[in-house]
């Protein structure tokens, strides 16, 4: 009898309560819950799989049926494994093997499978019933493992350890053969390789590590090569507290360390560096700055702490690409480095520098040296085959005048720069305390501007611009104002530019173009000329993505012509971005009249402007205030005019405050004016009367 026959005998007389075929039922359970069972016909037909087959292959009992076995197959293993397979279970013999298979989903999963082919009378297989455990965490186990293995065997044979064996006295009983290579010569002895001075304490390590507690003690010592080198070893003595013949001596364990020593002076250097200029980093010059004071605390010398900021410098990366903006920064630091024979100096911040100065004689001294150094760093600059005029704000605030600790002392320095970039940067400033409290004002001044953006404490207020042929108006600019409730009226100038800075402009902008939109709707019904209502906008918002869609909804929203709209922006800010004339353009494409704000103060050429995508130059009020007594102010504006008529743009002169102005810009082509002889802004409500005023003036001179 064969094995299982044997079993089911012994259990059919161990139960004979059983019949023969409950038995089997019974057994043929067991095995259907503990394992994945599949039966197929001798073609590889799946006639039945269980539960567990369905749950693993993620098939569905339904869609394994009448598939062929080859429905699993993840294509792991080559034919020649199944061919050999298929030939073992064709002779009717048991197959047992690992397989890898692959489930619906497309995730592997290993089985331990075991198939038995039941014969017919003839002893031919009529199918095959196979039993499969799963083992892919198994599986996957002993692959992490001779992956470690593999691992550990090419550390093993590839270890740039050397060893050696030591006994009390410094006897090297021991060495590896790739010391000879290490040092060039062949049997070599270590120690007496090592350099004379560390030869101490190479017997210092052997007799603690034989006198103590140590049973390991680290060593680090140089050794002497043929070539004339200097090689850094660093490692450890282990005692050999094993018994045998080497009991009681040491283990020398170590590593050629001179590459690792150089690159760890490197990260050194790294840490401290900044790899752009070569200059100390922020980290590196603020432990600088604690030493100089350490050094001159108990002296009498003042230290002058300057911090340098590049002024809109991201216009420039903007305009010319980062890496021409890179060139600028290392073209400043080159002329810092040069000027301040060694001083400490570094990049503090992207567009920042700061060094420090020396004088024994006073803070004006320190604040004299600072200008020269700004006007120096202010020489043109070559970037892109283009002349750049860089423009710094450097701020100075001097030790122990100013503050006795360094962080007091970095604080009242970028207050000072802080000063004079509001200001509008190209300059220095020495710190004063009123500084300090000017900072508070600005921080006080933010939080407020914040609030008041949400809680609406903005009104436009409207200035007329006229036509001077026919002293008729023919639009308003539009003009925020700040109404605080508790601070009253803050001027433009005092929180414009804050605005910006904190890009509050731009949702305080949307507020300013719908009102400007439904005021302009308003306007056209009050008489049948169309009438413009010029908006001010700010580089921000055009830098903003959400300007255009915002307009186009405002648009639709309001249903007004866009040609009574004009969108104002300054010159300054054109020279800044020249990435703003896609949005300008798009602003164009939509019928909105774009025009150049306070024209001829900027730094731009006339030839440069037409470029971008403008209709109307307004000409600043600085040429109009004087126009009656400068005959610059009167040739610049007739320059203007000129070329404005060439390139087909329309030109207003800003500023206008009495009859002789208005008669000379008109003289010199001016088509239209602006200014308080004809109004200064006013609320939406007194528009309607100052438009009969004129009309009533037209009336009585006809």
């Amino acid at each position: 009898m064969t094995d299982h026959q044997d079993m089911i005998q012994n259990l059919a007389t161990r139960y004979q309560h059983l019949e023969y075929s409950q038995l089997l039922n019974d057994i043929v359970f067991a095995i259907d819950n503990s394992a994945i069972v599949a039966i197929t016909d001798r073609t590889g037909k799946i006639t039945y799989a269980n539960e567990f087959f369905s749950n693993l292959s993620k098939y569905s009992q339904e869609e394994l049926l009448g598939e062929n076995q080859r429905i699993v197959n993840s294509g792991y293993h080559p034919k020649s494994f199944f061919k050999a397979m298929w030939q073992t279970i064709g002779q009717g013999q048991i197959w047992r093997g690992e397989i890898c298979n692959r489930a619906k989903d497309g995730s592997f999963y290993w089985v331990d499978t075991t198939i038995v082919p039941f014969l017919n009378e003839k002893g031919i297989p009529e199918q095959y019933i196979s039993i499969r455990y799963n083992i892919t965490e198994k599986k996957t186990i002993e692959d992490s493992l001779r992956k470690q293995a593999e691992l550990y065997r090419l550390i093993t044979e590839n270890a740039g350890d050397y060893v050696a064996v030591v006994d009390v006295g410094g006897t090297i009983h021991y060495q590896s053969p790739s010391l000879e290579k290490l040092l060039g010569t062949s049997n070599p002895n270590m120690l007496n390789a090592t350099v004379d001075v560390d030869r101490v304490c190479v017997k210092e390590a052997l007799e603690r590590v034989n006198q103590t507690d140590a049973h390991e003690v680290r060593v680090d010592f140089r050794l002497e090569s043929t070539e004339y080198s200097i090689l850094q070893m660093s490692g450890s003595l282990s005692r050999i507290t094993t018994k045998g013949e080497f009991s009681g001596y040491s283990v020398l364990v170590l590593q050629d360390s001179t590459a690792a020593k150089k690159q760890e002076q490197l990260i050194l250097d790294l840490a401290s560096t900044d790899q752009l200029t070569g200059l100390l980093n922020r980290k590196a010059f603020i432990k600088e700055l604690f030493m100089e004071v350490d050094r001159v605390r108990k002296t009498d010398e003042l230290l002058g702490l300057v911090h340098l900021n590049i002024d809109k410098l991201r216009y420039a990366n903007e305009t010319f690409g980062h890496e021409r903006g890179d060139e600028i920064l290392k073209k400043v630091a080159e002329r810092l480095t040069l000027h301040l024979n060694g001083a400490v100096c570094g990049r503090t911040a992207g567009d920042e520098f700061a060094f420090v100065m020396k004088s024994n004689q006073s803070a004006d001294e320190l604040f004299e040296w600072t200008c020269a150094l700004q006007k120096i760093i202010e020489a043109p600059v070559e970037v892109a085959g283009k002349l750049y005029n860089p423009s710094v704000s450097c701020g100075l605030s001097v030790y122990p005048i100013h503050a006795t600790e360094v962080p007091g002392w970095i604080t009242t320095t970028e207050q000072a720069m802080q000063y004079v970039k509001e200001q509008g940067g190209s300059g220095s400033a020495l710190f004063v305390p009123d500084m300090y409290s000017k900072s508070l004002d600005r921080i006080i001044l933010e939080n407020e501007l914040r609030k008041s953006v949400k809680e609406g404490h903005f009104i436009l207020e409207y200035q007329p611009k006229v036509n001077l042929d026919k002293e008729e108006i023919i639009g308003f600019e539009a003009l925020v104002r700040w109404q605080h409730p508790d601070l009253g009226r803050i001027p433009p100038d005092k929180f414009i530019a804050l605005a910006e800075e904190t890009k509050m402009i731009i949702p305080l902008g949307e507020w300013i173009l719908e009102e400007a939109f439904n005021k302009s709707k308003w306007l056209q019904a009050l008489r049948p000329n169309p009438i413009t209502v010029a908006v001010n906008l700010s580089a921000v918002q055009l830098e903003s993505p959400d300007l255009i869609p915002f307009v186009r909804t405002l648009l639709e929203k309001t249903g007004i012509d866009p040609t009574t709209i004009e969108m104002e922006v300054t010159e300054s800010a054109f020279a800044d971005r020249l990435e703003m004339r896609s949005a300008l353009r798009q602003l164009r494409d939509l019928g909105f009249v774009v025009s150049i704000d306070d024209f001829g103060t900027g730094f731009s050429s006339f030839s440069y402007i037409k470029e971008f995508p403008a209709e109307t130059v307004k000409i600043d009020m600085s040429f109009v205030r004087d126009i009656e007594t400068s005959e610059n102010s009167r040739a610049i504006i007739k320059a203007i005019v000129t070329m404005a008529d060439t390139a087909g743009m329309n030109v207003i002169a800003e500023g206008i405050e009495t009859q002789e102005q208005a008669a000379i810009v008109k003289q010199l082509g001016c088509r239209e004016g602006q200014g308080y002889l004809y109004s200064r802004p006013l609320p939406a409500t007194g528009i309607p009367r100052l438009l009969e005023e004129f009309i009533e003036k037209r009336r009585s001179t006809e």
